[in-house]
């Protein structure tokens, strides 16, 4: 397991969690305490995270960091003593000296942008140490990690409203969705109660399609957040109360539950959906699955609750329609299947059987001019279709 997984504490600090083997101390480190040593440049050669002084056109030395957080607490770190030391390309002068006045602050200002920084970090860092002005170009895309503090520092101030719109924010929402996002996240038993966050790992696929970023809550619990590049923007995918395993091991445990609903054994199911519920928060597949059991002991109301619930966090989801389509015909509401039907049928418009279900709703509602057009499309769509062949006949027939 890699050692950011585990939860044992820095050797030095006991507070932050302990991520890797400092061969300078002997001891196991947190990232906060790695950097504050590291920073002098005297860690051995052999440690992977010991910075390496760049021979090419850089300001900065190569180092290893496991997230642009740590990055950006290093250069804290190493601008501190940098600025402090004389520059040869500078007549010797320190830029500390340099940004003292307004003609040392110039001839800085030239040699700086002489360099190229991968990072708006690192310039706004410099301004903030030398009382520059570095011309520094905005974000069109939050980075992942800028995303996810914004995320927890709205949880912290129970600001459940905005943490809503992080996941919503490609959605066209209705004010019962937004409300259904809220509760479950302002009732989730971890969430509600974060004090502090700290970022351990983030990372992206090599095709830059998928991110993650790994944090620790209050000092003890993971937290784990998926994101999708959609159209050179990050957006939320997935949270997961757990690690990058959780999110892989996802499929298994859901296709537990699914074998478990398709033998029907109740308990199974009602443990299988507890052990999962809390750790995928926002998960359409566990709402339907709770819609599958709840039809399953024959507890409609939750079951329609629940089906409504996954397509409020994946919309365009046939699945749960189905099956409150379904519902709603059982119980002779038949205007409000028909509503879910037509939603699947334009989503699916060459289904014979959704068009001959609608039929019957018509029927139902003894509107049968409408339930003869909806039978013929559906014979339209699969002439081989008994069902509406049947249905058809039995109305022309009387």
């Amino acid at each position: 397991m890699m050692q950011w997984l585990k939860k044992e504490r820095c050797r030095i600090c006991s507070d932050e969690r302990s991520v890797r083997y400092c061969l300078r101390h002997n001891k196991e480190l947190g990232w906060k305490c790695c950097n504050s040593y590291r920073a002098d440049g005297k860690c051995p050669d052999t440690c992977p995270y010991s910075p390496i002084k760049d021979v090419t056109n850089s300001l900065l030395p190569k180092i290893k960091s496991d997230s642009r957080t740590e990055f950006m607490d290093y250069l804290e770190h190493y601008l501190q003593s940098w600025i402090y030391l004389p520059v040869t390309d500078l007549n010797n002068q320190t830029p500390n000296e340099l940004s003292l006045n307004e003609t040392g602050k110039v001839a800085l200002t030239d040699w700086l942008c002489g360099f190229s920084f991968p990072d708006s970090g690192i310039l706004n860092l410099l301004n903030k140490k030398l009382n520059l002005k570095l011309e520094i170009q905005e974000e069109a895309n939050p980075n992942i990690e800028t995303l996810a503090s914004s995320y927890f520092d709205a949880v912290i101030s129970h600001d459940w409203d905005a943490v809503a719109c992080f996941h919503i924010a490609d959605f066209d929402c209705s004010a019962d969705t937004i409300s259904y996002y809220t509760k479950l996240l302002m009732n989730h038993p971890m969430l509600k109660k974060v004090r502090h966050v700290t970022i351990i790992n983030s990372g992206f696929t090599q095709d830059l399609k998928q991110a993650f970023v790994f944090c620790e809550l209050n000092g003890k619990e993971n937290w784990t957040f998926i994101f999708v590049n959609n159209a050179g923007y990050w957006q939320f995918y997935q949270s997961i109360w757990g690690t990058l395993q959780d999110y892989y091991e996802q499929k298994t445990q859901f296709r537990q539950i699914a074998i478990a609903i398709s033998n029907k054994d109740e308990s199974a199911i009602f443990n299988l959906l507890d052990s999962v519920k809390n750790k995928y928060p926002l998960s359409a597949d566990i709402q339907y699955y709770y819609g599958l059991y709840y039809g399953l002991v024959k507890r409609w109301d939750d079951a329609k609750s629940a089906f409504t619930g996954a397509l409020a966090l994946e919309p365009n989801w046939q699945e749960p329609m189905f099956q409150l389509a379904f519902i709603f015909m059982s119980q002779k509401d038949y205007t409000t299947a028909i509503t879910h039907l037509e939603k699947l049928n334009l989503l699916n418009p060459e289904n014979a059987n959704i068009m001959n279900n609608i039929g019957v709703c018509y029927l139902g509602l003894e509107q049968t001019d409408k339930a003869q057009s909806a039978w013929e499309q559906a014979l339209r769509l699969d002439p081989n279709s008994e069902i509406a062949k049947k249905n058809l006949e039995h109305l022309r027939n009387g």
